[in-house]
């Protein structure tokens, strides 16, 4: 693994907890609504456009060497390391690192040939590359020991950046978040551009657009009749209280493009992932730097996209980087799902022999939860408990009475 086995000692001040869960964060496993007091979206600054203001971002973390890019070869991070290689090179500071793990044993996990198509295409030769087995289990050495340092981080797989913070040390990480989220959950999208122009109109048009109108008790009853994905191990109380906050985060999503970028970057879920990443990056003495939520840099992409936006997500990279990638990168539909990397022997073995305890039991069925662990590849949703679990067994082991 190369350096990535460098290991730096504890932070002089011990290591920093991760955020604070809510208890229906905790026993949900989800992260939902936004942020109390965070305002993601910077002032206006003439002149910037976004593309601009993503180059300024990506030219600070290159300052900090080393820059080490999270790169899996999906659409997001793809676009981070080859926009960081352009303003490296043109500015004369040190080309950025992709860092990439790798699971050979794991089908659903393989991205090497899109890997490789931007690595060939960017013109990079140093490029770290982590080949793994069991060493990232959710309950394996680096997952206890991040747990035991910090506590619970979510979501639950932000330990599996601790290979590229090793390759890091000292240094800066970029990650390519939360470009899906930005770029590709926009509901509206469609209504915004034939009501603008960008899309011919069809008939069944009139019923989308109306829909785009309606006030917020309308759209909460038609998003009540949608299927929504919620943990059945919550008792029915709590179900009933985690899809309500589901639908009233949908409820409050704007119609126009340059209102959803800051609704979109305030979202809970990204600041206790950027907050989580940090707490974890401490322990490596590494900085991480996320480009595509820079506060001038949603400014600038919310105003240049105006109410329509600029279409749907690959027209969105198409936008921002077509020039930089390859095409088929640029237009790339599939995504790698890293469950059955995880997903290992000391996490199923612990989930097999669990008595019942360390969760919630009044908000948690634990005959369910145990189901949810039993399955093939368990959602992600329920990764939670399980670190929740494993703590409260190391107190339990701790504070129980000798002899």
């Amino acid at each position: 693994m190369g350096r990535v086995m460098n290991v730096r000692g504890p932070a002089p001040n011990g290591p920093r907890q991760g955020p604070p869960l809510t208890r229906l964060e905790r026993a949900s496993g989800a992260a939902v609504g936004t942020q109390p007091g965070r305002a993601p979206v910077g002032a206006h600054r003439r002149g910037v456009s976004a593309r601009q203001a993503l180059e300024e971002a990506l030219a600070r973390a290159l300052q900090r060497s080393p820059c080490v890019v999270s790169f899996s070869g999906g659409r997001d991070s793809s676009a981070m390391l080859a926009l960081a290689t352009l303003v490296a090179r043109r500015e004369g500071l040190p080309l950025p690192i992709p860092g990439t793990f790798r699971f050979p044993e794991v089908a659903s996990t393989h991205e090497n040939e899109w890997q490789e198509l931007v690595i060939a295409h960017l013109g990079l030769e140093d490029w770290e590359r982590m080949d793994l087995t069991t060493e990232l289990d959710l309950l394996g050495d680096v997952a206890r020991e991040c747990l035991t340092n910090h506590g619970l981080c979510w979501p639950p797989n932000t330990y599996l950046h601790v290979p590229i913070f090793r390759v890091a040390q000292g240094g800066t990480v970029v990650t390519g978040l939360d470009g899906d989220g930005l770029f590709g959950d926009w509901k509206w999208c469609h209504a915004q551009s034939v009501l603008h122009r960008l899309t011919p109109f069809e008939r069944r048009d009139v019923i989308r657009i109306g829909f785009s109108f309606a006030p917020a008790p309308v759209r909460r009853q038609a998003f009540a009749r949608r299927r929504h994905f919620v943990p059945d191990w919550l008792l029915p109380e709590f179900q009933r209280d985690f899809l309500t906050a589901v639908i009233d985060r949908e409820v409050e999503e704007p119609r126009r493009w340059d209102r959803r970028v800051g609704w979109h970057a305030g979202a809970r879920a990204l600041h206790l992932c950027m907050e989580s990443l940090s707490v974890i990056a401490s322990d490596y003495d590494v900085e991480v730097a996320h480009p595509l939520l820079d506060p001038v840099f949603l400014r600038a992409l919310a105003d240049e996209g105006g109410a329509a936006g600029f279409g749907d997500r690959t027209a969105v990279m198409h936008h921002l980087f077509g020039d930089l990638l390859p095409p088929e990168t640029v237009a790339r539909p599939t995504k790698a799902e890293f469950g059955g990397a995880v997903w290992q022997e000391n996490a199923r073995e612990f989930a097999r022999n669990w008595d019942g305890t360390g969760v919630d039991l009044a908000m948690v069925n634990a005959d369910l939860l145990r189901r949810a662990w039993s399955a093939d590849n368990p959602v992600i949703h329920s990764w939670t408990s399980l670190h929740a679990v494993w703590l409260a067994s190391q107190e339990a082991s701790r504070t129980a009475p000798l002899g």
